[in-house]
């Protein structure tokens, strides 16, 4: 697995700052020349630093680490370049790059490097939440010595998003037109309370996603347990209440033509998840080698985001937050 992304352009730089990067550090340094080529690569790997050119053709390097920075919020990332301007470099160190080279700095290039691959590794001590690895299964394979196993560990949660809505899994409760008053007791039942996110390319052929996809009790093991740490350091957002009934009220319609009143007020709910970025390793006692994959994974909070939306005499309407609300419990009584 790789740790370090170089991307420029220019196919034959990029493999030769990979080259002495991995010459001066150990690290193994991924080059690659094209912008879906980065993205696959932080997915695929647990990638802790990446070189940016910045002046390439189809996005630049801050256009790219912002996408980059949506896998991994995470990532180290250092500006290279031969021309940037000082309004580049300045929203550069804005975006979040951690550094920025010019391509005749190159003597300095693993100094940074080495130094933010060991800033990244500070960070995520800090930020994950899983003392030692969780023993999540473990197997012998057929072609395995006696005695030697394959194991499966859960090895860190980071919570990427405290309050993570689907925008496609907002629904209507409840609809009241003007006049009317109802109310409506929110369901804390949702379809699944645990979501891997299909739209990374973790799937890939040989993957310990693929494996962990094969094997349900993995699955289930991998569920109870993040789910148990949700639970565990769990904070109340301070827009939440514990009530779960809520009583909703339109006045009547006016008979004032000039008058642009609410018609109609479509409640809507959606359930609240924890992002997570997972972090698995698979253990092979024979080869002595273990593999790291990072995955993102959705876990239900026990809470809903609502709100409404208005629609008008005149054909307008209007979305309203409501808030959030969650289900009556230890944390909330």
């Amino acid at each position: 697995m790789y740790s370090v992304l170089v991307v420029d352009d220019s196919r034959g730089m990029a493999d030769q700052l990979a080259d002495l990067i991995t010459v001066q550090t150990g690290f193994r340094v991924l080059a690659c020349s094209k912008p879906e080529d980065a993205l696959a690569a932080v997915q695929e790997h647990p990638i802790r630093v990446a070189l940016l050119d910045q002046r390439m053709p189809v996005k630049s390097g801050t256009e790219l680490y912002r996408e980059l920075q949506q896998v991994n919020p995470a990532l180290k990332a250092v500006m290279v370049t031969g021309e940037a301007s000082s309004h580049e470099v300045g929203q550069a160190m804005t975006l979040g790059f951690s550094d920025y080279l010019a391509k005749g700095e190159i003597a300095r290039l693993s100094d940074v490097v080495l130094k933010l691959h060991t800033q990244y590794e500070v960070d995520r001590a800090a930020q994950w939440r899983v003392g030692a690895p969780e023993l999540l299964h473990s197997e012998r394979r057929k072609y395995l010595l006696f005695g030697d196993r394959v194991r499966y560990y859960l090895a860190g949660v980071q919570v990427l998003d405290e309050a993570h809505v689907i925008p496609d899994s907002w629904v209507t409760v409840q609809q009241i037109n003007a006049g009317q008053e109802k109310k409506y007791t929110y369901s804390t039942s949702v379809k699944e309370a645990f979501i891997v996110e299909t739209s990374q390319q973790y799937n890939a052929k040989g993957s310990l996603a693929a494996d962990v996809a094969r094997k349900s009790k993995v699955g289930a093991r991998i569920e109870a347990a993040v789910t148990r740490i949700v639970k565990k350091t769990r904070t109340t957002e301070t827009t939440a209440t514990a009530s779960t009934e809520e009583t909703y009220r339109l006045p009547e319609e006016s008979s004032d033509p000039a008058e642009n009143y609410v018609k109609s007020r479509h409640i809507e709910s959606a359930p609240v998840y924890k992002k997570l970025r997972l972090s698995f390793v698979k253990a092979c006692s024979c080869c002595r080698e273990d593999t790291s994959v990072p995955l993102v994974a959705l876990v239900f909070d026990d809470a809903y985001a609502t709100r409404h939306t208005d629609y008008y005499r005149d054909g307008t309407s209007e979305v309203i937050d409501t808030g959030h609300i969650r289900r009556p419990g230890p944390e909330t009584a």
